[in-house]
């Protein structure tokens, strides 16, 4: 499940072109510090919308009519300001080639959802801009559904959205929000993969990475707790000392192995089968086995 602005596209710089291009398209004078103060007024404006303290309306009333007051327009309305800004903000945002190319290659590994904080005119049409939407499974807008993260009820929209069940263990959250993506997703009972700057910081988060690019081979290693039923069963092979052909992937490479499981063990959080050859399996690891 991935948050949508700074996590997958770069904010910062489509909302600063898309603020910049407003000044132009109204012959306004813009002086050097503008951005700032409407950055701070938007911060606080969606703060409050995420406390529950205003409403999605309020937010586009609210954030231009406070800046314009500010810098001393007069003669525009703040909402009518707003909605020149959000279509500047849909012809700005655009993605990393690379970005685009993770997805794909996620996307044949994994269910993909995008769960964002945003307002219902834009947030789709951005995503069509990026040439992405039909790489996820589900997209949740906060303003379509009237509740934002980290609120509960988003999370429970979120997964209702998906069309099979799936364990909370299986999914990770992936934003650079500590409050509403990463708190959000451990309320909620979900992994999560915080995208900071730096990956050294200690949150409260089951991965961290500078860079979403890195997602795909943190995957690769981040273990993925088994099934019961699937654990079972390797553990009445071990028990019965049977001889087995396991098909695994190591180091993303698939490899065989011939023998006997000789104990499963668990550590770091992690289960292993251990082998007759004296080597380990993961069991997340492991594609097929057979009774031989």
């Amino acid at each position: 499940m991935f948050d949508f602005d700074n996590t997958l596209v770069d904010f910062h710089e489509a909302s600063k072109l898309a603020f910049d291009q407003c000044f132009i398209d109204y012959e306004l004078a813009q002086k050097s510090d503008y951005y700032q103060i409407y950055g701070e007024i938007n911060a606080k404006v969606w703060e409050d919308f995420e406390e529950k303290k205003i409403t999605a309306i309020d937010i586009r009333k609210i954030r231009f009519t406070k800046f314009l007051e500010q810098v001393g327009v007069t003669h525009l309305d703040g909402l009518v300001f707003n909605a020149q800004y959000l279509n500047n903000l849909i012809k700005f945002t655009t993605i990393r080639p690379e970005v685009q190319e993770m997805l794909t290659l996620l996307k044949n590994k994994y269910k993909l959802s995008i769960i964002t904080n945003g307002l219902k005119e834009v947030q789709r049409p951005r995503l069509d801009q990026c040439e992405i939407t039909a790489l996820f499974d589900s997209i949740i807008v906060s303003d379509e559904i009237g509740v934002a993260k980290p609120d509960k009820l988003f999370f429970d929209a979120a997964i209702a959205s998906v069309q099979e069940q799936i364990d909370k263990h299986k999914i990770l959250v992936i934003g650079d929000s500590l409050r509403s993506d990463i708190a959000g997703a451990k309320a909620y009972g979900l992994k999560s993969c915080y995208i900071n700057a730096n990956p050294e910081a200690k949150v409260d988060a089951d991965i961290t990475i500078s860079d979403v690019l890195q997602l795909n081979t943190v995957l690769e290693d981040m273990y993925i707790p088994v099934n019961c039923d699937w654990y079972d069963y390797l553990e009445i092979c071990s028990m019965k000392n049977m001889d087995v052909e396991i098909q695994h992937k190591t180091e993303n490479k698939v490899r065989i192995f011939r023998g006997k499981i000789t104990n499963l063990k668990a550590k770091n959080k992690e289960e292993f089968a251990l082998l007759s050859d004296g080597s380990r399996i993961r069991l997340d690891k492991i594609m097929t086995i057979n009774i031989i």
